[in-house]
């Protein structure tokens, strides 16, 4: 594909994700997005474990998680503007080639015993920082490619694939960390980083085209923010994003805690119990990319997120391990609607002319984590593991509550963005809302 396929070309194209598969840049964009998920779960369980081991402190394990995730609160904006003038592909690429060089670095580093502590946190911070650029950057050009009217599909077949990366990353970081340590963890990322570089450089894209305008970085960020300010609907989207984010994602930063604390496992056994999460997202994303028509798009995003917080609550409480890898596998359905809906419905309902910058507020959104990652990491110094856990579930079960009651819209089923033409340039700074 050298060109964005117009309405013609898209009417004429299958709809369901078989359609999807079928298409050789959509399979590139799909393989960059797996070889990044499966090396961030892996960096970031052997990074916990071998924090855990050095320091004996939730709180510098949640560091850790939190140094990885920071970026995208910080830049996520930022990036996302610039996405909209910069070459959407150079910046995919450059990504993934300073991944592989940080990787590479610290796994020398381990190997030559020079590692420490501050070294696995600038590098956490380094990957985080390219890894913010995945919604502005390389999901919106996914988007562009695949075309509005199969977004739901192209995001739930993404979605399908992370989380299928969750199965795989984790228990891959656990074994490589008990087999080789952490440089062993270091040096396969290292590789798989220079390999998804190289996928992304075969890519072949054009960006939809843009009015030709001065480029003023804060106007633009401002402009975006004004859009979603007169969009409730997307503020609720928002919202919803920044609490789980919060106070349930925060729980596979504990994971190497609560393993050890409560059920006196293993690295392996630990990466277990965010693989089988990874199980049951894999499973619900596929059949959200068949099932789902845009009429339940936000029921399944609302639903889902909810679920999720339900099962960290769950498995906060009981202190069998193997009840805690069904919860952890029922909540890996409720991330899949979470993780499914919340880019397909911000490019959707987002105009083309602010479509990165909003891609990259939700980004901003996501990088909320952290804050929810030392919170949950200050309260597990306290009372441990289990019970910070079921704090955090608790109010983020809370939020999500008085969410649908301030923001009603995100109870109605569907949105009419799904079924008109995308907004035009002009539409997108007239704000035209959902």
């Amino acid at each position: 594909m050298t060109a964005v396929a117009g309405d013609g070309d898209r009417g004429r194209r299958g709809r369901g994700p078989l359609s999807l598969i079928a298409e050789a840049e959509f399979r590139k964009l799909w393989s960059v997005g797996v070889l990044m998920g499966a090396m961030r779960w892996l960096e970031l369980l052997a990074i916990g474990v071998w924090t855990y081991a050095l320091t004996e402190s939730p709180v510098a394990v949640a560091m850790m998680t939190i140094l990885r995730m920071l970026p995208m609160a910080l830049f996520g904006t930022v990036i996302g503007a610039m996405a909209e003038r910069l070459d959407r592909k150079a910046i995919l690429v450059a990504s993934q080639a300073i991944m592989a060089v940080t990787s590479s670095l610290l796994a020398l580093l381990v190997a030559a015993g020079a590692i420490e502590l501050w070294h696995v946190g600038v590098g956490a911070f380094v990957n985080g920082l390219c890894w913010s650029t995945d919604l502005p950057v390389r999901r919106t050009i996914l988007g562009e490619s695949v075309g509005a009217d199969r977004i739901g599909p192209a995001m739930s077949m993404d979605s399908a694939s992370n989380n299928a990366t969750r199965m795989v990353g984790p228990l891959a970081g656990g074994a490589l960390y008990a087999a080789v340590g952490l440089s062993g963890a270091y040096a396969v990322a290292a590789v798989f980083y220079a390999v998804s570089a190289l996928v992304a450089v075969s890519i072949r894209f054009t960006p939809v085209p843009q009015e030709p305008r001065p480029f003023a970085l804060i106007a633009e960020i401002r402009e975006g923010l004004a859009f979603l300010r007169r969009t409730r609907a997307l503020l609720g989207h928002l919202g919803v994003t920044v609490t789980v984010n919060m106070f349930a994602f925060p729980y596979a930063a504990m994971a190497p805690v609560v393993g050890r604390e409560t059920f006196g496992v293993d690295a392996v056994r630990i990466g277990l119990l965010l693989t089988v999460e990874g199980i049951g997202a894999f499973a619900g994303a596929v059949a959200i990319a068949f099932l789902a028509t845009p009429a339940w798009f936000r029921r399944i995003y609302v639903c889902g997120s909810a679920l999720f917080m339900a099962a960290v609550l769950a498995f906060s409480v009981t202190t069998s391990y193997s009840m805690a890898l069904i919860i952890l596998t029922i909540g890996g359905f409720g991330i899949a609607g979470f993780a499914s809906m919340q880019s397909a419905i911000m490019f959707g309902e987002a105009p083309v002319a602010i479509r990165s910058r909003l891609m990259g507020v939700l980004s901003v959104c996501i990088g909320a984590g952290p804050i929810g990652v030392l919170h949950v990491g200050w309260l597990a110094d306290r009372i441990g593991g289990s019970l910070a856990l079921t704090v955090i579930a608790t109010e983020g079960l809370v939020v999500m509550a008085i969410l649908l009651l301030v923001v009603p819209e995100l109870r109605r089923p569907g949105s009419p963005a799904f079924s008109v033409p995308a907004a035009t340039d002009r539409e997108g700074r007239d704000g035209a809302s959902s």
